[in-house]
């Protein structure tokens, strides 16, 4: 696009509409790329009637409101699935996410545009132009063709976002929207044939009324919108923002248990995983799927454990094929819900001072493949917990728990599986006693005076002489 950015960084706000007209088609067919004659059709007075096709189907002959059975006379080659508005809502906040991963002001405009503010992102973003080329390039390569609109207010972004015009500032968009016909503006078609009743047929025409004498013969909505596009009224907003936890639900092509097809689908979903992360400066910690049968049985269901917190897309869709790879699906799957509700703070990896390589990737991958093939519950590290007694101060945790140490008293590197009974005359006390009496509550309770020994061998020991439950001295563990 060639948007003449304005040089004067301190006009006050430039709003921009992403449009997605074919936004309905779109929604449900955003999994597949390959051309075809494709339609979207829904229910008209007990009959379905074409609502939106490709552009290989209007070349053959479909127009909106064609009814399905004359469309597939004309076009036998033609695919057709019902409309579906909860996935093209679902898409339209996809684009909002996109969006705001460039501004931190973006609202719906539905149903086919999303509008942010662009003005204080000029700088950041190395100008307006880049900007959006860099969004509506990023939603191009998710199967959406959209087109951008600029505009000093939001009502006005919104229409020139269907035109992609431009207009930087006020006596732009007024010379912009004095040519456009009646059809192009948002009105009520009740407006729309009263005023070509009137024999206007130029937004300029019906600007030039005065604005009780619109009022008079056409209603005060008419007023309210006209003054919203030309920045004569405060536009209504109501601002979007990403959710706290991450939620796809999102409907295959056709039912599949082909693991490759199923793959494929998940990928897609962790794109906008992906994107929801990074605006929301978020590590993935657990990844939770589940996949609903065409018969409606129970729905398999699968988690994938991150051993560090992160997103590396090629990493999770590698472990997801393993899990897909070993699963039974007792019938084909027609959708599936990708759910993230357990998230931290993203922190960047630490990469080598000279090379710039992240070395420390390679363990927490290889974990979570091990965990992915034999499940988490075979794959378990240790961890501190609070308890004196030494044989009862660790536990089992995920790799990568960490917990902290309070004990500050010297410990051995290694305890042995039981203490052993040992022989005081042949020990040489160097530090100690510590007394350890603690475990009544579980009715394991114990007393005893730790110190650090030598042997006769020089060998440094951590011994203890127990007064209860038994009497004598034991050697607990050895340092290094």
């Amino acid at each position: 696009m060639n948007l003449p950015d304005s040089r004067d960084h301190r006009a006050t706000t430039l709003w921009a509409g992403i449009c997605c007209s074919g936004l309905p088609l779109a929604a449900v067919w955003q999994l597949e790329f390959d051309e075809g004659l494709r339609a979207v059709h829904e229910r008209h007075r007990d009959r379905a009637c074409i609502f939106q096709a490709n552009p290989a189907a209007r070349q053959a002959g479909l127009v909106p409101g064609q009814p399905l059975e004359t469309a597939l006379a004309i076009a036998p080659g033609l695919e057709s699935r019902p409309r579906n508005r909860a996935m093209e809502h679902q898409v339209l906040e996809d684009m909002a996410l996109a969006a705001y991963g460039h501004s931190h002001q973006v609202a719906l405009a539905p149903p086919d545009t999303v509008i942010l503010e662009v003005g204080g992102s000029r700088r950041l973003r190395g100008g307006i132009n880049p900007l959006l080329d860099a969004l509506s390039g990023e939603l191009e390569s998710r199967n959406l063709a959209v087109t951008a609109g600029t505009a000093p207010f939001p009502a006005a972004a919104r229409l020139l976002a269907r035109l992609g015009q431009h207009a930087p500032n006020r006596e732009t968009l007024l010379e912009r929207l004095a040519p456009l016909p009646l059809a192009i503006l948002e009105l009520e078609p009740s407006e729309t044939r009263a005023l070509a009743g009137c024999g206007l047929k130029t937004a300029g025409e019906l600007f030039s009324l005065p604005a009780p004498e619109r009022a008079r013969r056409f209603g005060l909505r008419l007023n309210r919108y006209l003054e919203e596009i030309r920045g004569e009224r405060a536009t209504p907003l109501a601002g979007w923002h990403p959710p706290e936890t991450f939620s796809l639900e999102l409907e295959l092509p056709m039912a599949t248990d082909d693991a490759r097809a199923l793959g494929f689908a998940l990928n897609r979903g962790l794109d906008t995983l992906g994107r929801w992360l990074r605006v929301r400066d978020q590590a993935l910690n657990r990844l939770d799927v589940g996949l609903r049968r065409e018969d409606g049985g129970t729905p398999a269901t699968f988690q994938i454990g991150m051993a560090r917190p992160g997103f590396d897309q090629e990493h999770l869709i590698e472990l997801i094929r393993l899990r897909l790879n070993g699963l039974r699906l007792a019938a084909p799957i027609v959708s599936f819900r990708m759910s993230a509700d357990t998230t931290g703070e993203y922190s960047p990896p630490q990469t080598d001072l000279w090379s710039g390589a992240n070395r420390g990737d390679a363990w927490p991958a290889l974990l979570d493949r091990l965990a992915t093939r034999l499940g988490e519950d075979h794959i378990l590290g240790l961890a501190t917990q609070a308890d004196h007694r030494p044989e009862k101060a660790w536990r089992w945790v995920r790799p990568g728990t960490s917990a902290p140490v309070a004990e500050s008293a010297p410990r051995p590197n290694w305890l042995l599986p039981e203490p052993r009974p040992c022989q005081r005359e042949n020990l040489r006390l160097e530090e100690g006693p510590e007394r350890i009496e603690s475990g009544w509550w579980d009715g394991r309770d114990c007393r005893r005076d730790y110190w650090i020994a030598r042997d006769g061998d020089g060998r440094k020991l951590w011994v203890f002489r127990e007064h209860k439950p038994r009497q004598g001295w034991f050697v607990h563990g050895l340092f290094g």
